[in-house]
């Protein structure tokens, strides 16, 4: 039987030694091409920078390329947000190793949905498609429309369109994440909590455990329903499986 795992963490200790506790989460580091981090930029809600330098740091050893990628959304650009935040200045540090890219000006794949709800076929950046792992780093907040933004809400930012809110909401936003979960599957999910760190390799067992630190009932959130169903189970069954690790 599948048991996900999430291992959550004080953030200072994760900025220390963040391949160890990634290795609790049942992540095991291998030789990679290319690895796209994808933080949310150009969101609500941003991660610390100091995470995000934690996970370079951690991931450099074992990838010939790593690529921080986003894409632009209504109200923000990628290039002035990687600037404004801080992210451009992980250049100076890890130059060989990284790039920033903007992944709205990146060739388009489309990708077909197996079980559509509303999208029968997504657009997404080729580095997403053609990555050896894309690591989902997101920040913690609650969202007027889907009550939780956080690791499955993150993917919504790898679609290309810059005009996100008017071509997507009207389909219901929690019917276009649930629908992206199905051909995006994060290899990691890194979601920064504050002064906590939540991580595990399963994008909706990281957001089921995100609600607690958000006061969020996990069952009242409908992405959340739609995604295990289209697992084939319910939530419930999916939230007792859920195995955590406090350290």
């Amino acid at each position: 039987m599948y048991i996900p795992s999430v291992v959550i963490c004080d953030a200072d200790a994760f900025t220390l030694n963040p391949k160890k506790i990634i290795s609790e989460a049942s992540f095991s580091m291998n030789e990679y091409e290319l690895v796209l981090i994808k933080p949310n930029i150009c969101g609500l809600y941003h991660p610390s920078i100091k995470v995000l330098s934690a996970i370079i740091r951690c991931f450099r050893e074992y990838a010939k390329e790593i690529v921080i990628g986003e894409t632009k959304s209504m109200i923000h650009d990628p290039e002035t947000q990687f600037r404004r935040l801080g992210v451009k200045s992980l250049l100076e540090r890890f130059n060989s190793h990284l790039k920033i890219v903007d992944l709205s000006e990146d060739k388009i794949v489309r990708v077909e949905v197996p079980k559509p709800h509303v999208l029968d076929e997504i657009n997404l950046p080729e580095t997403c498609v053609k990555c050896d792992i894309l690591i989902n780093l997101s920040k913690a907040g609650t969202h007027s429309t889907t009550k939780i933004t956080n690791a499955l809400k993150n993917l919504f930012g790898l679609l290309p369109e810059k005009r996100k809110y008017s071509t997507y909401h009207p389909l219901g936003m929690d019917n276009v994440i649930a629908d992206i979960a199905q051909v995006v599957k994060p290899d990691l999910n890194i979601t920064d909590a504050d002064s906590r760190i939540i991580i595990g390799k399963d994008a909706l067992a990281v957001d089921v455990i995100a609600c607690r630190f958000l006061g969020l009932n996990p069952l009242k959130i409908k992405h959340l329903r739609l995604v295990s169903e289209d697992r084939g189970e319910n939530l419930e069954d999916f939230i007792r499986k859920i195995r955590t690790v406090e350290l």
